[in-house]
């Protein structure tokens, strides 16, 4: 094999050492989960949190820097992080994983083995997508039903009410979106040790109050549940340690291309169901959209939970004439370069947009409870 074609080779073997490589270029970092995180040494951000993440599997080597918004896969990698054009991160990479020296016998009998590794780590992706789809959907039907008269929905409605968003005020809402549960591990605060390269959890997090809310692919197959961890000392948020990394609201499975579908417009039917096509109101927050779903009864309105997830939305679905953005006053460059992504998104579908913000607060959930 000549070293014009080894490139496949070359990508496969790094992601077969993807934890080795990290540690090398990325030494400050650690293991945190399915990602290395570590401070970006290009920009030298040493004095603030490490948004630099690797992934150890899945899309093994694919990288973003969540503050600088730099990304790339895991020769680029090695580009960025060195300063070098592909060519030159391919002779590092050769150097790193000792194929400089070695023989075409050596070459075919590596480039066999390592397409039986893609295969496998195909096979096992592909494995691991369908269970933790089953997982989040497990954990949906864990809570209690919309409109079951449960104490875990009655609280939950507190907190809608709180927010200005009473469930019941909300026009055609979607009553196969929201679940309750009195109790759900918080696992931000479970305790964990490394074992081998891995992490074991040692003791499981605190259990709070919590708002399931079904992540639903164009098919209507929940994906992933999105929560919303409640305050059990009153109906609020769940308060959190921001400088622990931690947040009142988490998602367990794959959210790519699923949203929580709050209200079906003026039809009352699912995308999958749907006969007419009307106008669809897409914010990341729950709440927020929420707030904008009572406002404007003739839409649809669906939170995707975050501006990575509004890229893969299904508004390509015959049942969205239009779309209406809504954009949040987003308090960091790389979040204003990443609705920018989202509106390029919105243009390429060909569908009339528009994105519109509040001009009070920080949301549209934000302006509601001023009024």
């Amino acid at each position: 094999m000549t070293r014009e074609n080894d490139t496949p080779l070359v990508k496969e073997q790094l992601k077969r050492r993807i934890e080795s490589l990290c540690a090398k270029l990325l030494p400050d970092g650690r293991r945190q989960g399915r990602l290395w995180v570590a401070h970006n040494p290009v920009t030298a951000d040493y004095k603030q949190s490490a948004e630099f993440k690797v992934a150890l599997n899945r899309d093994t080597g694919a990288w973003k820097d969540w503050r600088t918004g730099e990304k790339g896969d895991v020769i680029g990698l090695i580009q960025y992080l060195h300063n070098c054009d592909f060519r030159e991160a391919l002779d590092w990479a050769r150097d790193f994983l000792g194929m400089r020296n070695m023989s075409s016998d050596q070459r075919r009998r590596l480039q066999v083995e390592a397409r039986q590794a893609q295969e496998d780590a195909e096979a096992r992706a592909a494995e691991d997508l369908l269970k933790r789809m089953r997982q989040a959907e497990k954990l949906w039907e864990r809570g209690f039903q919309d409109g079951a008269g449960s104490a875990a929905e009655a609280y939950a409605r507190r907190y809608f009410a709180a927010r200005n968003v009473p469930l019941d005020e909300i026009p055609n809402r979607d009553r196969q979106t929201f679940r309750f549960s009195p109790a759900e591990e918080y696992w931000k605060r479970a305790q964990f040790r490394y074992e081998n390269g891995r992490s074991v959890k040692v003791q499981k997090g605190p259990e709070y109050p919590v708002i399931l809310s079904a992540m639903r692919l164009a098919t209507g197959q929940i994906a992933a549940v999105h929560m919303t961890f409640l305050d059990p000392l009153g109906p609020r948020k769940l308060p959190v340690l921001k400088e622990e990394d931690e947040n009142a609201k988490l998602m367990r499975g794959p959210s790519a291309g699923a949203v929580v579908r709050i209200s079906h417009g003026p039809e009352g039917e699912p995308p999958e169901t749907a006969q007419k096509a009307y106008p669809l109101i897409m914010g990341e927050g729950i709440e927020t959209t929420a707030s904008a779903a009572i406002a404007a009864p003739e839409a649809r309105a669906w939170a995707a939970g975050s501006l990575a997830n509004m890229l893969s939305a299904p508004i390509w679905l015959p049942c969205v004439s239009s779309i209406v953005l809504l954009r949040d006053h987003f308090k960091h460059h790389t979040t204003e370069k990443q609705f920018l992504q989202v509106c390029e998104a919105m243009e390429r579908s060909g569908k009339p947009w528009t994105a519109i913000d509040s001009h009070v607060g920080n949301d549209f959930n934000d302006l509601i409870q001023e009024e």
